[in-house]
């Protein structure tokens, strides 16, 4: 009934729920607005069917480094493993069972949640996530100039040709990107235009 209310009043227990574990949690609150920022504006660039996953996608960009609490190594199945299993007021278990899925896929293989990729907008939402914690890492800001995305039966980025010659570190990350959904029969082209 309270969480009912406080959605009424526009005031989401969730949101206070997210910022008490990354409170607790110690997370970084700038790395973890500009993952979602972009995480978020990367999304939204992919067009999803449905607004369904949204919030869940900023929640679990902002609590994808919760595992670091743990261990430097594996951070990414522990925080998922936290998510799901905390008590996270407001939340129902299924949207703490998507947030587990979407962090548990913010990097490495993705045949560790392969059956769920078969959701056009969770595949979307998964992608999102990786390449704004991809950019994070590099320290760079997406501009969505120099960078487009699409994803229907297969995923285009474009990139303009200068950023790649700026930024090589990141080409070489987003080509192991390409390799990790090319294992799971997904096709990834990444073209460089002038």
């Amino acid at each position: 009934m309270w969480d009912l209310y406080l959605r009424s009043t526009k005031r989401d227990r969730r949101e206070q729920s997210v910022q008490g574990c990354m409170d607790k949690f110690h997370i970084d609150q700038q790395r973890a607005g500009r993952v979602a920022e972009q995480a978020l504006a990367m999304y939204a660039q992919l067009k999803p069917t449905s607004e369904a996953l949204v919030k869940c996608l900023r929640w679990s960009s902002l609590l994808h480094e919760v595992g670091l609490a743990v261990s430097q190594t594996g951070y990414h199945k522990h925080a998922a493993y936290i998510v799901e299993n905390a008590d996270l007021p407001g939340f129902t278990t299924r949207e703490q069972k998507t947030m587990s899925r979407l962090i548990l896929a913010q990097k490495g293989n993705l045949r560790k949640i392969g059956e769920v990729l078969s959701d056009p907008d969770f595949a979307k939402a998964v992608l999102a996530l990786r390449l704004s914690i991809l950019l994070m890492h590099a320290r760079i800001e997406a501009d969505f100039s120099e960078l487009r995305l699409r994803m229907k039966s297969r995923i285009e980025l474009d990139i303009k040709r200068g950023w790649v010659a700026h930024h090589p570190t990141v080409s070489f990350w987003i080509e192991k990107e390409q390799e990790f959904w090319d294992e799971v029969g997904v096709d990834f082209t990444i073209r460089a235009s002038a």
